[in-house]
């Protein structure tokens, strides 16, 4: 097949590099299309000799005509009584819906009576319009293959193994240019088959580039893409670039590229024609890498210093006293506990404070800066017991835990078993769902029912991952009834509920109020049940022992995402194999998953974006950025630390907000910083520390565990617990719920509420004015307080006098300036300019006391843009 004058000339263009021919292209088969054509008139079924495969080409032309869509016979009840599996995975059920029932689709005595000839072709009425023409390829195709008798796709068939697309990046000169994309099709047997025609396709940004049913992209607006070609199990995607300016080759300027990062985000945007901004300025830098790393704005005295520091490291130095800070730790067990479920509200364990050891485990982890996998094996390998520990020792080892007398911190546990304990991780199918999110950034839920549309997951894949989860439980575990209910007796306490005077309310309150005190109490836990894998379930007299016996785990082998299958038997512990997979799997979803995760903390958008969304129709923007941060990051043990430093070292992290003509419109490409709006818990300390006094603010520094960024932000979290003010602002500036397996929880829009919060709710308010907070403070170090201004002096002040007013105003004006400046540093983290300095004391002369003139500039500065978004 010839190639297009369009792709000859994007050849030229981009220097040879804008596709690459498979490697088999000389073995390829051509597409169906032409192997199936027919110019006659009437259809002639010796014109080949040729049977279409069931898996290879029937059910493709019937995705690609649409026929197992969502709006068709891929939905859940089907069309006409007749149901076809969503993006057609199912190839056995698919093959029962067509030939089998009262009403069979294919007619393999008859084959031109076959209904599912004659209605997409409107020889008989079909809802859903016309799909082919009579007789042509893909009629012709569907006829030899029932004329052959319809045989299904059996297991023991070769099976696919990936999709190609021969060109690796289409980089387009204007709007309305073309190229025709070949999509290639490789199976286990060796052989390869253009499969172009019965391939489906779409685009992820229609403003940008549109690609036909043919394959056919067309260069739409400026910016960049891809475009995805989906076959079978196979997913492919192809960058799309239309360059913004006319500073292309030779006219793009020389910009310095002195780290790794920065020499990948240049060359995307050289691409792109796309120069960046220049670098921040110092203060912009102090206050953005402060909020970014520890969640908390710069103090004066630290703004002040970095100024004046002539040192040329000086950034470089910032940035590791930064992730030394306790807020650094606080900041991102906060997030890490987004990200892994923490919810006070889906816990029920005998100790309230799950939650809390939850956040305190992972912090002390950070501030120790373990590896990001032992942190995580510490989450899945997680069990209650030690190894080897009866169950009484336990009880009394989770008493040492709790009461004045403590003797033992549960953050010391090598694993943080309330992991596992969640009411809403207690389902297998919800397990398979958070771990996919929380660990490989994957949104695998579409495949509990059917394939997913976009990427490679099918409900096989699903079915099969599922044994992983099956053992874990939470509760009282085997063997320890009666140890239980002996612990019960020995402290006063009625075990048999039935019998108990007092409600399960009450009991369980006492039973918290005895652990309070240190006393070894029953509590429940996370084991994993002892089924036996190889063997069937038994049948069992009493209905309780039935049903224990049947939700134990029966499979033997289990299939890890896109890997291996495991024989489980050969496990203790099958989450071991969990963890060895995600630590060696050459896809590197989990490393991939966290670098996207904390590069999005930096730059509003991840390389992925969605951040959770991982999967192949949704590419990253950059993907050897993406490659070469991961491998770094393994390269490197798991050094969260490194990575953050990766990241804030680079200029492209150290760019200006500031646009020019050709980034103005970038938001996903790094080019500049891209003004964010601050984290709810992050806007709700700045608050908090802007308006604090000095001794308070120091304290908020020293204690960043207990302030909104830490475990203030857990309380309001528990549904039923009061939580006060704090709850209601962190809810309305977006805090996430942690209730779903999404990022998207955490919100970043601006809202009514927020401005109504910083203009006039009390706690904004009483923050300002508070008794020791920064304006009472000033108000007492500042010198008396203004005079009333007099039209007119009736009595003429001599001239020793005149001279000590003079200077006693000028003391006021200077000590008013010195207020005005600080409380620039305090909420924008700059100082003030000589009009601003001018116009806010003007105002605080003209207030009716020094005191309100104080407030209402410090709260005009929180009401700023500039105050609540981190530039």
């Amino acid at each position: 097949m010839k190639r297009s004058w369009t792709v000859t000339l994007f050849t030229v263009l981009v220097g040879g590099s804008f596709g690459v021919p498979s490697a088999q292209a000389g073995d390829t088969a051509v597409p169906i299309s032409e192997r199936f054509a027919n110019v006659a008139q009437e259809f002639d079924d010796t014109a080949t000799d040729e049977t279409p495969d069931f898996r290879r080409h029937v059910l493709p032309l019937l995705g690609r005509l649409g026929c197992n869509g969502r709006a068709c016979h891929g939905s859940f009840q089907g069309q006409g009584g007749f149901r076809l599996s969503l993006f057609g995975y199912d190839f056995k059920n698919d093959h029962e819906a067509l030939s089998g029932g009262d009403s069979p689709r294919v007619n393999r005595d008859k084959p031109a009576e076959s209904l599912i000839l004659r209605k997409p072709t409107l020889m008989e009425d079909h809802e859903g319009g016309k799909r082919y023409a009579r007789h042509g390829w893909e009629y012709r195709v569907l006829h030899r293959w029932i004329a052959a008798g319809a045989k299904p796709w059996t297991e023991d068939e070769i099976k696919f193994e990936r999709l190609e697309i021969t060109l690796r990046e289409l980089v387009f000169r204007k709007a309305g240019e073309t190229a025709q994309l070949k999509v290639i099709a490789h199976w286990s047997d060796g052989t390869s088959e253009d499969v172009t025609p019965i391939a489906r396709f779409r685009t992820n940004d229609e403003a940008i580039a549109k690609i036909d049913e043919s394959g056919k992209v067309t260069a739409l607006g400026v910016g960049d893409t891809h475009v995805v070609a989906f076959y079978d199990n196979g997913v492919a995607p192809v960058p799309v670039l239309l360059p913004v300016s006319d500073q292309t080759g030779d006219k793009y300027p020389l910009v310095a590229t002195p780290t790794k990062i920065d020499e990948l985000v240049i060359a995307k945007l050289r691409k792109l024609a796309i120069v960046p901004s220049e670098a921040t300025t110092d203060a912009e830098f102090l206050r953005r890498v402060s909020l970014d790393i520890t969640g908390t704005l710069p103090p004066p005295a630290e703004i002040a210093a970095f100024a004046v520091d002539p040192s040329p490291d000086k950034r470089a130095r910032k940035i590791d006293e930064l992730l030394e800070r306790p807020a650094y730790a606080a900041w991102w067990a906060t997030r890490l506990s987004d990200l892994t479920g923490n919810n006070p509200a889906t816990m029920r364990t005998l100790y309230m404070p799950a939650a809390e050891e939850w956040y305190r485990w992972i912090y002390q982890r950070l501030r120790e800066n373990k590896p990001y996998d032992e942190i995580v094996e510490g989450l899945v390998l997680s069990v209650s017991r030690k190894p080897g520990q009866s169950y009484e020792e336990y009880c009394r080892e989770l008493s040492t835990y709790y009461g004045e007398n403590k003797t033992a911190e549960f953050t010391d546990r090598e694993t943080m078993p309330h992991y596992w304990a969640r009411l809403n991780f207690r389902n297998v199918d919800d397990r398979v769902t958070g771990f996919s999110y929380s660990f490989m950034g994957i949104q695998i839920q579409c495949a509990q029912c059917h394939k997913h549309p976009f990427d490679q997951w099918t409900k096989d894949d699903f079915d099969q991952f599922k044994p992983f989860f099956a053992r874990v439980r939470y509760g009282v575990a085997p063997g320890t009834k009666e140890q239980s209910d002996q612990m019960l007796v020995d402290l006063g306490l009625e075990p048999d509920p039935k019998k108990r005077k007092k409600n399960n309310g009450q009991f369980q309150r006492e039973l918290r109020t005895m652990a309070a005190e240190g006393k070894a109490v029953p509590h429940q836990e996370v084991f994993l049940v002892r089924g036996n894998p190889a063997a069937g379930r038994k049948a069992a007299k009493n209905p309780k022992a039935r049903r224990a016996r049947a939700a134990l785990p029966t499979a033997r082998y289990a299939r890890l995402l896109g890997g291996e299958t495991i024989d489980l038997t050969q496990f203790d512990d099958e989450r071991k194999a969990l963890m060895d997979w995600l630590r060696n799997d050459p896809k590197r979803y989990f490393a991939r998953a966290i670098v996207n995760r904390v590069w999005a903390n930096y730059f509003n958008v991840g390389i992925v974006q969605p951040t959770d969304d991982m999967n192949l129709a949704n590419p990253p923007r950059n993907a050897e950025l993406l490659d070469y941060l991961a491998n770094g990051f393994i390269e490197h043990g798991y050094d969260l630390k490194w990575l953050h430093r990766q990241i804030c070292n680079s200029q492209t992290y150290q760019r200006s907000w500031k646009p020019n003509e050709t980034n103005k419109l970038d938001n996903r490409n790094f080019s500049r910083a891209v003004p964010r709006r601050l984290p709810a818990e992050v806007a709700y300390d700045a608050v908090v520390t802007a308006t604090a006094g000095d001794e308070e603010l120091e304290k908020l520094a020293e204690d960043a565990q207990n302030r909104a960024i830490g475990l203030g932000n857990l309380a309001g979290l528990n549904r039923g617990a009061g939580a006060g003010r704090a709850n209601y602002a962190l809810a309305v500036f977006g805090r996430p719920a942690r209730a779903i397996n999404c990022d998207c929880e955490r919100s970043a829009e601006p809202s009514l509420l927020q401005t109504i919060y910083l203009q006039n709710d009390q706690e904004t308010l009483n923050f300002i004015e508070r008794r020791n907070g920064w304006v009472k403070q000033t108000e007492r170090a500042l010198e008396g307080r203004p005079k009333r201004r007099v039209k007119a002096t009736p009595v003429a002040l001599a001239e020793g006098d005149s001279e000590k007013q003079a200077d006693d105003d000028a003391g006021r004006a200077a000590k008013r300036a010195g207020a005005v400046r600080e409380a620039y540093l305090r909420t924008l983290s700059r100082e003030p300019t000589a009009e601003e300095t001018t116009r806010a004391v003007h105002h605080i002369e003209e207030a009716a006391s020094l005191g309100a003139g104080l407030r209402d500039v410090m709260w005009a500065l929180i009401n700023t843009k500039e105050f609540i978004v981190n530039h």
